[in-house]
């Protein structure tokens, strides 16, 4: 298929393709074991039983990652936005249900790479199988972060954690769920979550009215939840 620049540029600035040629990836998109698909809002694109074994890219468009936790609850685990990468617990393994569900929050477009052609592609272009790898890397990290924070990071972290991968910096967006369901998805008190809200914006860290937030200040957010990652590192070694 023929791509638009638009989408070629956004490819371009991925991950997965940082420094490959434009023609190599012109020459990728035009394979018959790559697609473009469209969902509208709320629409499935993966869920336990519902995947295809290939890598996904959102060309635009925005779509949650839920999982269930140990009370059947749902768990946001992120948002994933245009240029964002996934589809790999599923691609090079025989595993007969994928590990999250995956919903389009609004009418969304996604181009997919069949595991074929991602086999090939990193047998012909060595740079697209380091950016693979590395990828994998920071998706492992991610989820180890997830599972400390879950585990025994603070009301505080976690809040901050679900922030930094729910909510845009800098404008006023409502919560994804409740506050009732929050706290069950990030398995702490509802006392406990209203503390680490006041918390937050007693330091001005963010905003909150209502059910809509706002983040102040990313980066202060980001130390916050980067107090569990030297934890973290600590257990690790």
């Amino acid at each position: 298929m023929k791509l638009s620049a638009a989408q070629m540029n956004l490819l371009r600035q991925t991950s997965l393709f940082y420094a490959v040629p434009e023609t190599t990836i012109e020459k990728i998109a035009a394979s018959d074991d790559c697609e473009i698909k469209q969902y509208e809002k709320f629409s499935l694109v993966y869920g336990k039983t519902e995947f295809s074994r290939s890598l996904g890219i959102v060309l635009f468009g925005n779509l949650r990652v839920t999982k269930g936790n140990a009370g059947g609850h749902a768990m946001i685990m992120s948002t994933l936005g245009p240029g964002s990468i996934f589809g790999a617990a599923a691609l090079f393994n025989d595993e007969t249900e994928y590990a999250t569900d995956i919903t389009a929050l609004c009418e969304s477009e996604i181009i997919f790479f069949s595991q074929r052609l991602v086999g090939r592609m990193m047998r012909f272009e060595p740079q697209i199988a380091d950016n693979y790898v590395k990828y994998l890397s920071e998706r492992i990290l991610f989820l180890n972060k997830k599972i400390y924070l879950l585990s025994s990071g603070t009301a505080e972290q976690r809040l901050a954690s679900f922030l930094l991968d729910n909510v845009p910096e800098g404008s006023m967006s409502e919560l994804p769920m409740p506050l009732n369901m929050l706290s069950l998805a990030l398995n702490v008190s509802r006392a406990s979550l209203y503390r680490a809200f006041d918390s937050l914006t007693q330091d001005g860290v963010i905003e909150k009215e209502g059910k809509k937030v706002c983040i102040n200040n990313a980066e202060r957010l980001k130390k916050i939840y980067a107090v569990s990652y030297t934890h973290l590192r600590a257990h690790e070694t």
